[in-house]
C-alpha cells in the first residue's frame, strides 16, 4: 500500500482517497510570465512519478494545475512589452505546455486559468462576507481568520507568531494575520469592476476558487513547493474549510523540497534560474528524470551539471540492459523488482528506488534474466522512455 507524508499531520500515513478508485490533486501551477526553471520541473516530475505509481496501484487521477495569470509579474510584463496581460498570460501558457511536454510529463488533465474563475471568486467572497466571516477595509477584502478554526496549524504557528509576518498590509485591519481576498488599493494598470470595487483577487483566493470550481467539496491531495506552506496553503486551507463547511476538505498536504543554486533557492528574481527546456535539450529528460528522482522529494538540492552529469552511468545501463531483457524473470529478480516498487510505494522514496534499479541493471548486464514486461513496468513508472 502507497503511505505519503502529509505535511498537515506531520505523519506518514496509508494512502485512502475519498472515492475508490480516483485520486483527485490539485498542484499549484506556475505564474505566466516566463519560461520553467529547474525548481518547477521538479514539482511536475515529482507529481507525475506519483501519478504513474498511483496508476501502477490501479487508481484513476484526475490532475488538476492552476494557471496563475492574476499576478504582479505578469501584469509588469505586460506593461514592459506593451501588450494587455491575457496576450503574455497566454503565451506563457502555452510554453508551459510545451515544457512539459518535453519534461514526458503525461499524467495532468486540466489547466484552470484562474482569470477564467474570476465571477466564481466574487461569488464566494460575496457569501463569505455575508457571513460576516469577510470584512471591507480601506476598500480591500479580507478573511476574517479569527473565524477560522485552528488558524495556523497548517504552518505549526502560534497565533502571537502569526502576527509578527508582515502580511497584507493595509489600515484598518482587524488583524495583522487577516488574509487579503480582493484588492481595489492597488492600482497594477489592469483590474476588474465586481461588488467591491475596480480591483483584483488576490492570490490565495484564486486557488480557492479554481479547486471548488473543478473538485467541489474535497480532494485527495494537495501538492506545491515547501515555502508555499505559508502565508499560501496556510490560507488556501482556512477558506477552503469555510467555504465547503468541512474542517478535513484535502487528505493529504504533500511539498517538494526547493531547488538551490550555488545554495540559494533557484528564483527568476535572484537571476539564478536554469530553464528546463535547455537542460532537456541538451541531455534529455531522462537523465534529468533521474537525477530529480536521486533525491528524496522533501530534500533541498543543489543543481550543478556535475551532479546531473553523476546520473549518466545509471542510464547507459539502462540502455543497455533494455537491450538484454528476455521473456522471463528470474526470481532474484523479482524479489528486486518487488523491493523497487516497495521503496517507491513509502512516501516515494526514489533515491532508494534508483539505488535497487542500479542493481537491477547490474544483473541484467550479468546475464540474470528479465522480463520485458517487468522492465517496461519500471520505466513507465519513471517515466524513462528508451
Amino acid at each position: 500500500m502507497l503511505k505519503l507524508f502529509d505535511s498537515f499531520s506531520l505523519k506518514k500515513k496509508d494512502f485512502v482517497p475519498f472515492q475508490k478508485n480516483l485520486v483527485k490533486i490539485f498542484i499549484c501551477g506556475p505564474t505566466l510570465y516566463d519560461y520553467t526553471h529547474i525548481g518547477h520541473a521538479r514539482i511536475f516530475l515529482i507529481y507525475d512519478l506519483l501519478c504513474r505509481l498511483l496508476h501502477e496501484n490501479g487508481y484513476a487521477t484526475d490532475v488538476l494545475v492552476n494557471m496563475t495569470d492574476i499576478n504582479q509579474n505578469v501584469f509588469k510584463k505586460a506593461k514592459e512589452n506593451s501588450e494587455d496581460y491575457s496576450t503574455i498570460s497566454r503565451f506563457y501558457s502555452y510554453q508551459f505546455i510545451n515544457d512539459l511536454h518535453l519534461l514526458n510529463v503525461t499524467s495532468i488533465n486540466r489547466f484552470a486559468h484562474v482569470s477564467d474563475f474570476v465571477t466564481n471568486m466574487e461569488e464566494q467572497i460575496s457569501n463569505l462576507m455575508k457571513q460576516n466571516i469577510a470584512y471591507s477595509a480601506n476598500g480591500n477584502i479580507y478573511l476574517d481568520t479569527s473565524k477560522v478554526k485552528d488558524y495556523g496549524a497548517m504552518s505549526k504557528q502560534s497565533k502571537e507568531q502569526l502576527n509578527l509576518h508582515r502580511l497584507d498590509i493595509g489600515p484598518h485591519k482587524k488583524s495583522q494575520d487577516d488574509i487579503m481576498l480582493w484588492n481595489c488599493s492597488e492600482d497594477f494598470g489592469f483590474y476588474w469592476d465586481s461588488q467591491f470595487g475596480k480591483g483584483i483577487p488576490w492570490w490565495h483566493m484564486q486557488d480557492s476558487a479554481v479547486a471548488i470550481e473543478n473538485f467541489g467539496r474535497n480532494y485527495d491531495i494537495h501538492g506545491g513547493a515547501r515555502e508555499l506552506s505559508y502565508p499560501h496553503h496556510e490560507a488556501h486551507f482556512a477558506q477552503y474549510k469555510l467555504l465547503t463547511a468541512s474542517d478535513n476538505p484535502v487528505k493529504f498536504w504533500t511539498h517538494v523540497g526547493l531547488v538551490l543554486s550555488n545554495g540559494e533557492k533557484m528564483s527568476k528574481s535572484l537571476g539564478n534560474v536554469v530553464w528546463a527546456r535547455d537542460v532537456v535539450n541538451r541531455y534529455g529528460q531522462n537523465l534529468l528524470r533521474l537525477y530529480i528522482f536521486s533525491a528524496h522529494y522533501h530534500k533541498d538540492i543543489d543543481f550543478t551539471e556535475r551532479s546531473l552529469l553523476a546520473m549518466k552511468p545509471l542510464l547507459e545501463k539502462l540502455y543497455l540492459s533494455s537491450s538484454k531483457a528476455s521473456d522471463r524473470t528470474d526470481k532474484e529478480m523479482t524479489v528486486l523488482i518487488e523491493n523497487f516498487f516497495n521503496s517507491l510505494n513509502d512516501d516515494l522514496n526514489s533515491q532508494k528506488a534508483l539505488e535497487i534499479l542500479d542493481k537491477i541493471c547490474s544483473y541484467v548486464i550479468n546475464g540474470n534474466n528479465l522480463g520485458a514486461d517487468d522492465f517496461v513496468r519500471i520505466c513507465r513508472v519513471l517515466g524513462i522512455k528508451l
